[in-house]
């Protein structure tokens, strides 16, 4: 049985080495941990699909809240005069 790498699959195709590329963006897999590019879907060292994490919304619990803290507000704001 012969080992093959990922870059036998393509031949014609020439490799290149750019680890030492100041312009690539890395990340961590969340997964294994290991370096990936910022853009890849899938980490090529464990398979685990890499997916963005994005800043949280409030939830329309927390804009519930505050809402019903500002009605407090300008309630003890408009006896107080």
């Amino acid at each position: 049985m012969t080992h093959r790498t990922e870059f036998e699959d393509y031949p014609d195709e020439e490799w290149v080495d750019d680890e030492d590329d100041d312009d690539v963006e890395w990340m961590v897999c969340p997964a294994c941990h290991q370096d990936v590019h910022e853009d890849t879907q899938q980490c090529p060292h464990c398979g685990d699909w890499i997916t963005p994490t994005y800043p949280k919304r409030p939830t329309r619990q927390l804009a519930g809240a505050i809402i019903v803290l500002l009605l407090i507000i300008a309630l003890v704001a408009l006896t107080i005069r």
